[in-house]
């Protein structure tokens, strides 16, 4: 299958946004950042790829800067692949800066974070360049189904786990998620119908989202009840980076003439490297 430069670069647009934004707002405070890096030590989580590891021997206010200086660093080789093309130097930067850093207070991650960082390191292999060298294409085509399907494999085991338990198949799930304060809405406790319906939508989206992107037809409904769906969980269950992260992955699956249907998608998808694309995107 070809590589479409518009896809991939709407897809690493999309992926720098979000880790910079989650970045940003989780060490963008000195109380949020003293609290990372309070977490415990993470040295047996972070593996031995790790050129941050010398921070696990710093502390107090060492430890903070040190930790304040490796985010910078991220910020700003996000804002590169941002405006720029990413090469695969600066592509190696990100993931290897954002999972040392996420590992700092890896109690506090989400699945949304541990997706991002498995797409992070298969976009090194995407960001090799032109894929005209043979060795090149082969890699980059590699990442690129690699990352396209890590995102169905993740609503597809989600989906499994859920129908091998009995709230989900019940109906009940959601109903219990309204039933506690800390999430609600109570309002939809004197609506079992409607917190059932919901239930059977969520874990039938789930498990036929793997299936119904491979068509045409059914790909941009299905994204569409994916972004509403995850927005809903931003707000209701407090857990926007995962949202966000799966939403942004969605760029990986849509084609050269849909991103040219939506301007906003058209004009984020634009770069020097896409020219094969910019016909049809006229």
């Amino acid at each position: 299958m070809k590589l479409h430069g518009s896809t991939i670069r709407l897809f690493q647009r999309a992926v720098a946004c979000w880790v910079l934004l989650f970045t940003v707002s989780a060490y963008g405070g000195p109380d949020r950042l003293l609290l990372m890096c309070a977490a415990p030590s993470w040295d047996t989580h972070a593996g031995y790829l790790n050129p941050t590891r010398w921070l696990s021997l710093l502390h107090g206010a060492e430890r903070v800067w040190s930790v304040g200086i490796a985010a910078c660093v991220l910020v700003l080789l996000c804002v590169h692949d941002l405006v720029r093309t990413p090469r695969w130097w600066s592509a190696l930067g990100v993931w290897l800066l954002y999972t040392n850093l996420m590992h700092q207070a890896w109690l506090g991650g989400s699945g949304g974070q541990q997706l991002m960082a498995n797409v992070l390191f298969w976009n090194i292999l995407l960001a090799l360049g032109s894929p005209v060298e043979k060795l090149g294409g082969v890699l980059r085509h590699m990442a690129f189904w690699v990352i396209r399907l890590q995102l169905l494999l993740a609503y597809f085991a989600t989906g499994l786990h859920k129908l091998m338990g009995t709230h989900w198949p019940e109906g009940h799930a959601l109903g219990i998620v309204a039933s506690d304060p800390a999430f609600g809405p109570a309002w939809m406790l004197h609506l079992p119908w409607l917190a059932m319906l919901l239930t059977w939508s969520v874990l039938l989206f789930q498990l036929s989202f793997p299936v119904a992107i491979w068509f045409s037809r059914t790909r941009v409904p299905w994204m569409v009840f994916g972004i509403l769906f995850h927005l809903g969980t931003a707000l209701w269950m407090d857990i926007p980076e995962m949202a966000l992260a799966f939403i942004a992955c969605y760029a990986i699956w849509l084609d050269p003439r849909t991103i040219a249907e939506m301007k906003p998608l058209r004009w984020l998808a634009r770069s020097p490297s896409t020219a094969a694309d910019a016909e049809l995107a006229a």
